[in-house]
């Protein structure tokens, strides 16, 4: 649970082990008996050796025999399992003597006690009848010759198999290359500081060293909470055939020890830390931070005042800040009030990689693992966002938090859960990333983890719609390589005066995703030019451009561009040829049509004329002009559009030819040549009393004064048809509508085409209910059959308008 505390202390953000029962009464925060904190001293002492083991406190269930077992690991118990100290015990010399069915055990010890001065230290008499003692070569010679022994065996080492924890196996750590997680002992080089209660000594850990913040005494970094070594062994235990291993196995961890044996330290105590982990560098390179990673698995309440803590005067938001800025990237846990972690730091400062927890039971994706984790006062379902993390918008990626197992002191092994265990999850992953990116930012970091992160959990149970991603490290590989394609045979072309578009591509290798940032090193005089996109990022965002801004004066003839594209420390150049053309572009033929939605006047009919896209083989397109002749006539003024409008409306006399022409711009200022359509456009109205329209069935003929031709043709009858043969390029049925009119089919050459409503909430007449433009003329022939259905069944037919 995460405990409440004053103002000015930290607490560990604590790991619930899955023990503590969630009924629990929370304990109210202790004072801490706080030492007297040194200045910080102007040369930082180099990192300290682990404290010997005799230092950290010792297991009961590790010494005494008589201690209870630890709970079994599972469903509802937290287990504890810690070996023998001092490594493999000693078998020189040491038997396990098997008896007879129906001795006594107890007795035969006690006689060859006297007889033979054996003293045996473990008795059997339920799995087998006998006992263990260590035995010279007489003492087993005689014992052979015991009636009452069956045999004497020497007695053998046992030792733990190593466990791939489930949150390691779920994000992908089993798949990785570069962890290569095969139960041999080879170590990632990457230094992870753990900002916590201190590391102990483990023998499944590579414990590099450490600094204490805690007291006065620097050296004494030990942990007597658990917290910061099983925080350590999630990171990097180990992958040595025994315990767990971590997500970097092998990676050298430090314990910076900012929290007291409680877990609650000062604001003070962090930054001293902090201090001292930005003051180490690497040895190989003193320009670079010794460390790749830095775990914050702790909490406050707190915000981000979004600068850095220089407006609100946050003290250890300067120092994570300044942490950063010297390359050092920080994983924060969300922390554990189920509430959105703007309310609490560092998880909320933008700077850091903000963890959230998944409960994930059985190492695997689909949430099938069921719910056999308790943790919390809870059962969580397998793959689901854990009841305990915090959430929103702050939080970059998810990791597993629920029911980890990993290295705590003893040494020995425990469950627990918190965002705690999910934040060194990520920080593992840092240090996979950083091991062969060692110039990656932590913004770079960050990002890439994202990137290569899965949504395959139930995203539906995250509390916000922030849906992160979860952790995943498979395809974290050595980084790979990049350059720029080859360059086009053709060089690109482009036109005075315009800004144009030059093409700028890019080739990976398998391995290589990272974000390549391009930008432009050299062009013409008094040319400019941006890159657009400005980065790509992605296994195969390999495709950008220039957009560059040629003057108008610019001289027919070849130029070269000179583009650069760097990714953590690396640069690539390579040169673009430009070729100043000036070309024209190519107009497309208009055509009239038929439009719906508008009403047929007496004497003419609105159309719209449209055209095709115009081409450039260079350019853009910026616009058009449209103009028309009447019956032969003079050409109209043009009315223009822009690119992107492709139609203009005009109101043609109904049985008058008419024609129309259209050009085109490019971004250059060039205009195509006029291009006229290829075909006259004459709307001939067709009224429903002509003998060319044919009716069958019950019709009524009425009349109206907002008609055409002051007349109507009426049907409500399914069984009703009227039809009109016709030859033309297109045809169009009008009517009126209002709240009293019915529906009605429509076929085209006896084919159905849609369903036409005439029902309206205003009184219209003369209304163009339905349009069909076949491109070419032809003859074809119209048929309307209403639906006889609905409260009002009638469909009137005004007039039909054929388009020639």
């Amino acid at each position: 649970m995460h405990r409440r505390i004053a103002p000015l202390f930290l607490a560990v953000l604590i790991a619930l082990p899955i023990v503590v029962p969630a009924s629990a009464a929370e304990p109210s925060a202790p004072t801490p008996s706080e030492p007297t904190v040194e200045p910080t001293p102007t040369v930082e002492p180099t990192p300290t050796a682990e404290p010997t083991p005799t230092d950290e406190p010792s297991d009961p269930a590790a010494t005494d025999p008589t201690a209870a077992p630890a709970e079994e690991p599972g469903i509802d118990g937290a287990g504890v399992v810690a070996p023998a100290p001092g490594g493999a015990p000693d078998t020189e010399g040491r038997f396990i003597v098997m008896l007879r069915s129906g001795a006594d055990p107890a007795a035969v010890v006690e006689k060859v006690r006297v007889r033979d001065g054996i003293r045996a230290d473990r008795t059997f008499g339920r799995t087998l009848r006998g006992f263990a003692a260590k035995l010279s070569e007489s003492q087993r010679r005689d014992l052979l010759a015991d009636p009452n022994v069956v045999a004497v065996v020497p007695d053998g080492v046992v030792h733990l198999t190593q466990t791939i924890p489930t949150g390691v196996s779920r994000v992908g750590g089993r798949l990785s290359d570069v962890a290569a997680i095969d139960g041999t002992d080879h170590r990632v080089d990457a230094d992870v500081a753990i900002v916590d209660t201190g590391i102990a000594y483990h023998p499944d850990l590579n414990v590099a060293g450490g600094y204490n913040c805690s007291t006065s005494d620097r050296t004494a970094w030990r942990d007597r909470n658990n917290h910061g070594t099983h925080v350590a062994g999630t990171v990097g235990a180990l992958d040595n055939a025994f315990g767990v291993v971590g997500v970097a196995p092998g990676a050298r961890v430090w314990g910076v020890k900012i929290l007291n044996d409680d877990g609650y330290g000062l604001i003070s105590w962090y930054i001293c830390g902090l201090d001292w982990i930005l003051a180490q560098r690497d040895p190989d390179d003193p320009a670079r931070p010794l460390f790749e990673a830095v775990n914050m698995s702790v909490t406050k309440a707190g915000s981000d005042d979004g600068n850095c803590g220089l407006t609100n005067n946050d003290p250890l938001h300067q120092a994570i800040c300044r942490l950063v800025a010297g390359g050092i990237t920080v994983v924060a846990a969300a922390a554990n009030d189920s509430h959105n972690a703007a309310r609490n730091i560092p998880a909320s400062y933008n700077e850091v990689i903000t963890v959230s927890a998944l409960a994930d039971t059985d190492g695997l994706p689909g949430g099938t693992g069921g719910n056999r984790c308790f943790s919390w006062g809870t059962y969580d379902k397998d793959d689901t966002f854990a009841d305990f993390s915090n959430y929103g918008a702050d939080v970059d990626i998810m990791a597993p938090g629920k029911c980890i197992m990993s290295t705590v002191p003893g040494p020995g092994y425990a469950y627990l859960s918190g965002t705690s265990m999910a934040a060194p999850t990520v920080a593992g992953a840092v240090a996979l990333y950083k091991e062969s990116r060692p110039n990656a930012t932590p913004a770079e970091v960050r990002e890439a983890l994202r990137y290569l992160g899965s949504m395959y959990w139930r995203t539906s149970t995250d509390p916000d719609p922030y849906h992160e991603p979860l952790l995943w490290v498979s395809r974290i590989w050595s980084l790979g390589v990049f350059d720029f394609a080859p360059a086009a045979p053709t060089p690109a072309r482009v036109e005075a005066g315009t800004t144009a578009s030059v093409p700028v591509n890019l080739v990976r290798s398998t391995t290589f995703f990272e974000r390549v940032h391009i930008s432009i090193t050299s062009l013409p005089d008094g040319w400019s030019g941006t890159p657009v996109p400005a980065s790509l990022l992605g296994w195969t965002a390999n495709a950008g451009r220039l957009s560059v801004v040629v003057p108008a004066d610019a001289a027919l003839g070849s130029y070269e561009i000179g583009v650069q594209a760097t990714n953590q420390g690396r640069t690539m150049t390579t040169t673009l040829s430009v070729d100043v053309v000036d070309d024209d572009p190519t107009a497309k033929a208009p055509i009239a049509k038929l439009v719906p939605h508008v009403k047929m006047g007496q004497t003419a009919l609105e159309v719209g004329v449209t055209w095709p896209a115009a081409t450039d083989p260079t350019s853009a397109i910026a616009g058009y002009e449209v103009e028309s002749s009447e019956n032969g006539g003079p050409w109209s003024g043009p009315v223009a559009r822009t690119a992107t409008q492709r139609e203009a409306r005009y109101t043609l006399k109904f049985d008058v030819p008419y024609r129309f022409r259209v050009r085109t711009v490019d971004a250059a200022g060039n205009w195509s040549p006029w291009v006229v359509s290829a075909d006259t456009a004459r709307m001939h109205p067709v009224d429903d009393r002509s003998s060319s329209v044919v009716r069958s069935g019950s019709w009524a003929r009425r009349t109206s004064a907002s008609a055409w031709h002051t007349t109507v043709t009426a049907s409500g009858s399914s069984a009703a048809a009227i039809s009109m043969r016709f030859t033309g390029r297109g045809i169009a049925l009008v009517g009126p509508k209002n709240p009293e009119r019915g529906s009605a089919r429509v076929y085209i050459d006896g084919r159905y085409i849609t369903t036409i409503s005439m029902k309206s909430a205003s009184w219209t007449s003369r209304q163009v209910a339905f349009h069909y433009f076949f491109g070419n003329s032809g003859t074809h022939t119209i048929t309307v059959r209403p639906t006889g259905t609905g409260r009002y069944p009638v469909f009137r037919l005004d007039a039909f308008v054929v388009a020639r």
